[in-house]
């Protein structure tokens, strides 16, 4: 299978309540044997075991993998994973732990999917070959080994993915691949037409750079952006304050 990671580089999409409540700092590890621990509420939390019902989660829980989570308006969410890595969602956002291994000598394989909302991630350096850490939606799949990028679902469907640190390679993989095909090969979907190589696209974004994905899979080239400043959303802001506690 071909490698999708990029050496020296995850994804933001932006990579989803009144009281607020802190009782542990970014320095505090997962709960043992968890795949994260929840380490900063406000507002309307939830998270749901598995495929059951949705029920409000505080500060230091635990998830485990294939457990859900999500947010209300005007709330967020941090997650600090067992690796140290840290997942943040926006108000309105819903996430799901799809797999979680963290092995010995700091080997991990992560997948989370972004269903709404937007995402941020500030994700500890990944080691070897056998290590990922990896973002997806609908239609687009960020893989990182160690920086800080956000992710964003639109309305429309379209996925945006926003590299701070490191690189990060962004793909329209979950439009076209299918288990036990690569990307050099013509995969038959559904409809009357095939996969070519050119339809499936990869590429790599810097520092500062935004990628988008559209909803029908199409790959913008990376752009520069600059980050937000002032205004009412202070999400980029907040979370390079929160990117400084230890």
């Amino acid at each position: 299978m071909q490698r999708r990671l990029v050496q020296g580089g995850l994804f933001t999409l932006g990579l989803v309540g009144v009281a607020v409540t802190l009782v542990a700092t970014r320095g505090s590890a997962a709960a043992p044997g968890a795949a994260a621990t929840v380490t900063f509420t406000k507002g309307t939390t939830e998270r749901a075991a598995g495929s059951g019902e949705y029920g409000s989660v505080a500060t230091g829980a635990a998830l485990n993998e294939g457990d859900r989570v999500r947010t209300g308006a005007a709330s967020r969410l941090e997650l600090k994973l067992k690796d140290g890595s840290v997942l943040r969602l926006a108000d309105k956002s819903e996430l799901k732990l799809q797999s979680a291994s963290f092995g010995p000598k700091e080997k991990k394989r992560f997948d989370a999917k972004l269903f709404a909302g937007r995402l941020w991630a500030a994700v500890t350096k990944l080691v070897g070959n056998d290590s990922s850490f990896e973002v997806e939606t609908t239609n687009a799949v960020a893989g990182v080994r160690g920086t800080r990028f956000a992710a964003a679902v639109e309305p429309g469907g379209d996925t945006t993915v926003r590299v701070y640190d490191g690189s990060v390679l962004v793909s329209n993989r979950p439009i076209y691949a299918k288990e036990g095909h690569t990307k050099a090969k013509r995969v038959q979907v559904a409809g009357p037409q095939e996969v070519t190589k050119k339809q499936w696209t990869e590429l790599v974004a810097s520092a500062m750079q935004v990628v988008k994905v559209t909803a029908a899979g199409d790959v913008s080239q990376p752009q520069s952006f600059a980050m937000t400043t002032g205004g009412d959303d202070d999400w980029e802001s907040w979370n390079v304050e929160r990117d400084q506690v230890k």
